[in-house]
């Protein structure tokens, strides 16, 4: 997946994503915790939310965002699907320098096959590979970075069960910036997002 979503950066002039086990294992937990329970959505079955998980990981996190989806069989059926989608465009073409990545697969339930992507930007984590983490010099970023944003009707979850066999995605983003994120912080807290 790693080398896909490196593939449509390079394609839009962005610089690209490196593997941080932190983000991995905030992503794996949350698709195993969307397979064992049967759902999908950005808050866990705990009542976690993305930035909750990836801070429980011990990633320290400048920005995060996260793509979610459910049906989609292999990389190249989900990875095609958050490409022709908004606000999972967005982050992949976003202005985070770290991947993690999780698939997670049962038999049993409306869905099958469970993915996350969590998206990342910090200023002391490193790659993987022991690397410094690059920025990109053309940056993707826009005022919706500094939001919660979703591509399913402007919240987090489904509007409505959807058919086995079918297939659903879901994004959202987060922030900190020195200017904005205590006030994002307060908002999304409010609202109920983090």
């Amino acid at each position: 997946m790693l080398e896909r979503v490196n593939s449509e950066r390079a394609a839009q002039g962005l610089s690209a994503l490196c593997t941080n086990s932190k983000l991995q294992e905030a992503a794996q937990r949350h698709s195993d915790d969307q397979a064992a329970n049967n759902f999908m959505d950005h808050t866990g079955s705990d009542g976690s939310r993305m930035s909750e998980r990836v801070t429980d990981a011990g990633y320290d996190w400048r920005g995060l965002a996260e793509n979610v989806a459910a049906g989609q069989v292999d990389v190249t059926e989900v990875m095609d699907a958050w490409m022709n989608s908004e606000g999972h465009r967005h982050n992949i073409l976003g202005d985070y320098t770290m991947l993690g990545t999780a698939y997670a697969y049962t038999p049993d339930g409306q869905y099958n096959h469970f993915w996350t992507q969590d998206f990342g930007r910090s200023d002391t984590e490193q790659c993987d590979d022991g690397s410094t983490p690059t920025t990109s010099t053309t940056s993707n970023a826009s005022s919706s970075d500094q939001t919660y944003n979703s591509a399913d009707s402007g919240d987090n979850t489904m509007s409505a069960p959807t058919p086995r066999g079918s297939r659903g995605t879901s994004s959202s983003s987060l922030a900190s910036t020195p200017a904005v994120s205590i006030a994002m912080a307060v908002m999304l807290l409010l609202s109920g997002h983090i």
